[in-house]
């Protein structure tokens, strides 16, 4: 899995952005936090956190649309944290990371790719408490040379109800190369991407 590095203090703002309004801060709020003397100071800023793979913004929009684990667009997971809003997280592994990351309590509301019913996951005190349904997994794609994860990765890591309803779609998308993830796994994947990220905040 795809380690995010740490990008630094604007970086930290535009993720604990996110965690505490469920949206990516605009140039605006970043230039005033940091004082910086333009907007395209801001931007410059965000441009070198894109160019290390911190964000991910669309071509020709100054707005972060993407904060691995957070997106600033809808997605299939929905991450309701403790005392905090409803979030937007990337894909079912970046779901699953985001509570260690943040150190709060959180419920993931998605979808089994396949049948399209609700899957749930509920992480308290940095533990897996309750999922449903109870044969969950997660699909990881294998994606060849260097990649873009926001657009090449993520759109494919997703939750699945069951091995089942895994095998039935891949045997109808026998083009797509990947691996399936116990619940377990994922949540550990996650886990490991996304704790060190704000490590060093108090």
């Amino acid at each position: 899995m795809t380690m995010i590095p740490q990008g630094g203090p604007i970086h930290r703002f535009i993720l604990q952005t996110f965690a505490t309004t469920g949206q990516a801060p605009t140039l605006e709020a970043i230039q005033a936090r940091f004082d910086l003397a333009s907007l395209d100071e801001a931007d410059t800023r965000l441009r070198d956190l894109e160019e290390r793979g911190c964000i991910h913004r669309k071509e020709g929009d100054r707005l972060v649309t993407h904060a691995y684990p957070f997106s600033n667009e809808p997605t299939p997971h929905r991450v309701s944290l403790a005392d905090g809003p409803q979030v937007y997280a990337m894909c079912a592994i970046d779901a699953l990371g985001m509570p260690f990351m943040l150190k709060r309590d959180a419920q993931i509301h998605s979808e089994c790719t396949q049948c399209q019913d609700e899957v749930t996951v509920h992480i308290q005190h940095e533990w897996l408490t309750q999922h449903s349904p109870a044969g969950l997994v997660v699909w990881f794609p294998t994606v060849q040379g260097s990649c873009v994860a926001a657009t090449d990765l993520c759109p494919s890591v997703n939750f699945f109800c069951s091995a089942t309803h895994l095998d039935q779609w891949r045997a109808a998308h026998p083009e797509k190369q990947g691996e399936q993830l116990s619940l377990e796994l994922a949540l550990a994947g996650g886990r490991n991407v996304f704790e060190p990220l704000l490590q060093d905040v108090a």
